[in-house]
């Protein structure tokens, strides 16, 4: 089945969180990153931060406002603002939202990133257990 989107590339999609400077620094090509890291928290320019946090904040969005989330980065794709997602807020998305929620968000961003020809990723760090994790590669990958 043919679908659209870049090619596979050897880096896999579901990754931890220790390996995000290498996965910002591989390509010159603009990065949306939805994180927890403060903006400016990464020198590199060429990076669209997207802050998850319940601080008030000018470049702040809720982690309960995924539908806000989406629309940034539909918005920055759609323009030709960056050519991957990098989504490194997973388990506070799922510890605000609920497993079924954030799996459902996931989803929607990947579908997002391939109508856009761009690249998608997701961090996660060591607390996911094992069969969050299959579900999760599952919808990535």
């Amino acid at each position: 089945m043919l679908m659209r989107g870049r090619t596979q590339s050897k880096i896999p999609r579901v990754l931890n969180y220790t390996h995000l400077p290498r996965l910002i620094s591989l390509t010159p090509d603009r990065k949306i990153l939805i994180t927890r890291k403060i903006p400016g928290e990464f020198s590199n320019s060429n990076v669209v931060h997207i802050w998850v946090t319940k601080l008030r904040h000018p470049q702040a969005v809720e982690p309960t406002n995924l539908h806000i989330i989406e629309q940034r980065v539909w918005d920055l794709l759609s323009t030709g603002g960056a050519k991957s997602v990098i989504l490194d807020a997973f388990e506070y998305l799922l510890l605000e939202n609920g497993l079924e929620k954030t799996l459902r968000f996931v989803g929607k961003l990947r579908d997002i990133a391939l109508l856009s020809n761009a690249d998608f990723y997701v961090t996660v760090g060591d607390g996911v257990d094992e069969r969050v994790l299959a579900m999760l590669k599952r919808i990535v990958e």
